[in-house]
């Protein structure tokens, strides 16, 4: 089945009308998907390259060992999201919900942050590698061994962060 295809599935579930629960092993895509409901879904070892997520949510998903290049996620609503062992290049992250979200083993490169929520989270081992941005906040973000290495963030509000 397509990645296409089970995350139309998934979302139909989420919904009550059809589908199965869906996560992705293995798959590849490169779709524009709006509106959806992937709460709880799962992506492992798959590539994204040029995908687009606007208005979609993803609380209490997890992804891990994934590759995502050239994509974009605006008004997403991330809450709770784990990520883990992930890379993203020239992605774009904009005006999206990450309260309490957990990163570990990611590295972000030449990707670009907008107006981001980070309230409660924790990053572990996180590289943000030639990254830009503003407007990124968070209460009470922990991270442990992240590199910002040549990355610039402007009006970035961090309120009782522990980072390093």
């Amino acid at each position: 089945m397509s990645a296409l295809q089970l995350i139309q599935n998934h979302d139909k579930w989420r919904k009550g009308v059809g589908g199965a629960p869906a996560g992705l092993a293995g798959e590849s895509d490169g779709n524009a998907y709006a509106g959806l409901d992937l709460n709880l879904i799962t992506f492992a070892s798959s590539t994204f390259s040029g995908s687009s997520f606007t208005s979609t949510t993803f609380l209490d998903a997890a992804w891990t060992s994934c590759r995502f290049s050239n994509c974009a996620f605006r008004l997403c609503d991330m809450q709770g999201i784990r990520i883990t062992g992930c890379t993203f290049v020239d992605c774009t992250f904009d005006a999206s919900q990450l309260k309490a979200s957990q990163l570990g083993g990611c590295t972000f490169t030449r990707c670009n942050w907008t107006a981001l929520n980070f309230d409660a989270s924790h990053w572990s081992q996180v590289n943000l590698l030639d990254c830009s941005g503003r407007q990124v906040s968070a209460i009470d973000l922990q991270g442990d061994r992240v590199d910002f290495t040549g990355s610039q963030f402007e009006d970035m509000q961090l309120t009782n962060a522990r980072i390093n």
